[in-house]
């Protein structure tokens, strides 16, 4: 029995670190290769549910759980009513399902701050490469970690090894947020502040080059939020306007139109946006509780849309609406239950706790959470490969961070 137990410790020690090594794999390689994320997504998945079934381990007990199962089954319920149960059904089973594994696993694997402290490292170094990247790709149309040839023209807007810049976008409002607080972090030199300070600044730079109002709303909304608690970011964003505003001359024709129409949506891509959100709605309100069925929109689309639209079946270009006319009321109010319980925990933990790493960590994460949530009202994130694990694993990071802080927290008497 003893001999029994051990080999199932030896075993499960394994499995840890299978899933650990797959999860700095997966934050490497996240904007880089689909092909990758998938393969060590789904091994991180793998080992971290052997070891909790040898080790009879539950999740970490949160009521982000029971809305996540919540979700899960409002989307299973969806498939299974589909208008085209094939599509859905192998939506669910090969996204939905595996990307809230992958949230469990994260918030179960990275449960200490030294795995919090490399996995970041990792992240932020991936993020740093793309920033180079992006910069690259803006003046010479050309990335060098893909090879690939901007969809736009040179020095129009700057994508990296994304398909598109909305894309790159969304990945750097995400990453921002992580860079920033390291500023702030006590390090044992100051090089390293300098460090992620330039990080930081290039990752503003590449988000400007990007020319994605949905990211540029969402940066700042992510930045306001952190400035409740951090003030000097404040003056920061002031002094980033003015700077943006004063060489808004040295940007592109393209960014120098879209910075002073900041607010205006008279473009190309606005008014088909608001044809296909037209849809979208009628959509909704075909089967406005479950919806449609999960991932069937754009088979549905052309039932929906105007005639003589010109274009193939698009996605709907705002996730929320999306959902409202796949999965309906009661999948989209699931949804954003998840969200409320992230920031409900996340904010009341940050009012009580010390400013340690792990404080830092879960502001930032409840920042990038809140940027990624406002980019989607524009865009198709949450529907990506590699921009919907995104978003699930910086959910599970904040989690994993936000465990550690309450354990930080002495709770007064």
């Amino acid at each position: 029995m003893m001999n029994l137990t051990l080999q199932k410790n030896k075993v499960a020690g394994f499995c840890d670190k299978v899933a650990l090594f797959s999860l700095y794999v997966v934050a490497f390689q996240l904007p880089i290769s689909k092909a990758i994320v998938e393969i060590f997504s789904t091994l991180a998945i793998v080992c971290f549910l052997v070891k909790s079934i040898l080790l009879k381990e539950d999740a970490p007990k949160a009521k982000i759980n029971l809305a996540i199962i919540f979700y899960l089954f409002i989307c299973l319920f969806s498939a299974l009513s589909s208008s085209n149960p094939k599509i859905s059904i192998r939506t669910f089973t090969g996204k939905t399902l595996q990307e809230i594994l992958f949230f469990f696993t994260v918030f179960g694997t990275l449960n200490t701050e030294r795995r919090l402290k490399n996995f970041l490292y990792v992240f932020i170094s991936s993020s740093l490469l793309l920033g180079i990247d992006g910069v690259c790709q803006y003046f010479t149309n050309h990335d060098f970690i893909r090879h690939r040839l901007s969809g736009y023209a040179v020095r129009t807007r700057a994508q990296a090894c994304f398909v598109t810049p909305n894309d790159f976008g969304c990945y750097l409002v995400s990453l921002i947020p992580f860079s920033l607080v390291y500023i702030f972090i006590r390090q044992r030199y100051k090089a390293i502040r300098f460090l992620f300070l330039s990080i930081f600044l290039l990752l503003i730079f590449c988000l400007v080059l990007s020319g994605s109002r949905g990211s540029w709303f969402g940066f700042i909304s992510g930045i306001l939020f952190m400035t409740i608690w951090v003030k000097p970011l404040g003056i920061f964003l002031l002094i980033l306007g003015t700077v943006i505003i004063s060489t808004q001359q040295l940007f592109s024709p393209f960014l120098k139109e879209r910075l002073a129409n900041f607010f205006i949506f008279v473009d190309n891509g606005s008014i088909d946006r608001k044809i296909i959100w037209h849809a979208a709605w009628k959509m909704f309100l075909s089967r406005p509780w479950l919806g449609i069925g999960l991932s069937t929109f754009m088979f549905n689309f052309n039932k929906f849309v105007a005639p003589g639209y010109l274009y193939s079946p698009p996605y709907a270009h705002n996730c929320y609406l999306q959902m409202l006319a796949e999965i309906g009321v009661i999948g989209l109010t699931s949804f954003l239950l998840i969200q409320i319980l992230f920031f409900y925990r996340g904010i009341k933990l940050i009012n009580t706790g010390q400013r340690t790493f792990s404080w830092y960590i879960t502001l930032a994460s409840l920042a990038a959470i809140l940027a990624y949530s406002v980019q989607m009202t524009l865009d198709t994130s949450l529907y990506s490969l590699d921009l919907g694990m995104l978003f699930w694993m910086i959910l599970g990071l904040g989690m994993a961070a936000m465990e550690r802080l309450k354990a930080e927290t002495v709770t007064p008497k």
